[in-house]
């Protein structure tokens, strides 16, 4: 186990005063009044400065500004989206074009970019579809048969860094194969070839080693996965997945020791970054140190500014420690965000803000409109919610609506705990 006050001290020390530049904090104040796009101009402003700067390492700071930037970018990426749905309803495809074109400008997100496309492809269904990928050479624009194999690797590879798509790319013809059939789930062919992939590399450390970590995390193999990673970070200290699928693992076997030691020697460039701050809280949690974990996630929160990610896992840690009220209100603040950025809350969320505010007593009409849009959005567990909305009705006093969900939550399959 971790000791408790050395590990928890030994978190906080990665948390050191620093002044923000004036920039940086105009950007943050843009982009909690939802000024998406002055703000991505604010923190392109900060990084601009910051490197004129005297100081001796401006690491940290470089990291935290272009963190805040990507996430504002990725932000202002899913209004456009959003906005172009709506001009696409309207039938106004060149309007939203330009948007979509913006938005695939901004994002870095595979799953966004996925869905942009296919918003293309939907609304021009005879127009190629055209991909912007990142290359040594600059952005260019191809166009790709979406079946052949070729076309789907280089997609698959623009979602990457640069420099990793760089690689990747020259990884040879196994590899290729084996990444591609693991992006499909196909999991024992791309473990074959990304063996051979392996055995091309020689002695060589590469991206090899994480790809055919990673098939073998699917394929339940987590000694050989293991093995991998442990060797792939030390020559890829950088590599936020291979910390993520490292700790997993380390946390099944409740190795939490060796979780903590990986994370403490991660690089300056990362210590302050969201998903290390989110491995260190959750080690804190598995390790049976919830309060640490929640002072932690506060001092995150303190250091770093509002983020969405950091608050859900501080509210989840509260419930666990049965302080209902905290894990409310920070939900609610997590929804009152999303409602900033006119977007709908994640479906986990709404829920234990619904689950918490039933527990409460609320009986509300807003509740009852939370819990039928759950239903719709997460028919699995269309039991619980219509149960909810019965006994809601019954506390109302609409009997009649209360059978009549009462009755619905029975034909449907209990949710599992």
């Amino acid at each position: 186990m971790l000791a408790t006050a050395g590990s928890f001290m030994g978190f906080l020390n990665f948390f050191t005063p620093k002044s923000f530049d004036v920039f940086e904090e105009k950007g943050d104040q843009l982009v909690r009044s939802n000024d998406l796009g002055l703000a991505k101009l604010q923190y392109e402003e900060a990084l601009s400065r910051l490197e004129k700067s005297a100081l001796p390492d401006v690491s940290e700071h470089r990291h935290r500004i272009e963190t805040k930037n990507r996430n504002a970018r990725e932000s202002l990426a899913l209004q456009h989206k959003v906005s172009a749905e709506e001009l696409l309803e309207a039938r106004c495809f060149e309007e939203a074009g330009e948007l979509l074109d913006l938005a695939r400008e901004l994002t870095r997100d595979p799953q966004l970019i996925l869905d942009l496309d296919a918003l293309v492809t939907d609304a021009t269904p005879d127009i190629p579809v055209e991909l912007s990928i990142q290359g040594a050479e600059g952005t260019h624009d191809e166009v790709f048969d979406l079946n052949d194999d070729e076309a789907y690797f280089l997609i698959l590879c623009s979602t990457l860094p640069d420099d990793v798509q760089d690689v990747y790319t020259g990884l040879g013809k196994n590899f290729q194969s084996g990444y591609i059939a693991l992006n499909k789930g196909a999991f024992a062919p791309a473990a074959n070839l990304l063996k051979k992939a392996l055995d091309e590399q020689g002695d060589s450390i590469t991206y090899v080693h994480l790809e055919l970590a990673t098939v073998y995390l699917n394929l339940g193999d987590v000694h050989g996965a293991r093995d991998l990673l442990e060797v792939f970070i030390k020559a890829y200290p950088e590599s936020l997945r291979a910390y993520e699928a490292l700790c997993e693992i380390y946390w099944e076997s409740e190795a939490y020791v060796l979780a903590d030691t990986l994370l403490q020697a991660c690089p300056d460039t990362l210590k302050t970054t969201i998903p290390i701050l989110l491995l260190m809280g959750e080690t804190l949690f598995r390790s049976g140190k919830q309060a640490e974990a929640v002072s932690f996630y506060l001092k995150s929160i303190e250091y770093l500014g509002w983020d969405e990610q950091i608050a859900v896992a501080l509210a989840g840690t509260y419930e666990a420690i049965d302080r209902k009220k905290e894990a409310l209100a920070t939900y609610q603040e997590v929804m009152a965000g999303c409602k900033s950025c006119h977007r709908q809350a994640n479906p986990f969320v709404r829920q234990r803000y619904a689950e918490l505010k039933y527990e409460a007593g609320d009986i509300s009409s807003g509740l009852l409109d939370t819990y039928f849009s759950l239903c719709r959005e997460n028919p699995e567990n269309q039991g619980l919610y219509f149960g909810r909305i019965s006994d809601i009705y019954k506390r109302q006093g609409y009997p009649t609506e209360a059978q009549r969900y009462l009755e619905m939550a029975r034909n449907r399959k209990p949710e599992k705990d």
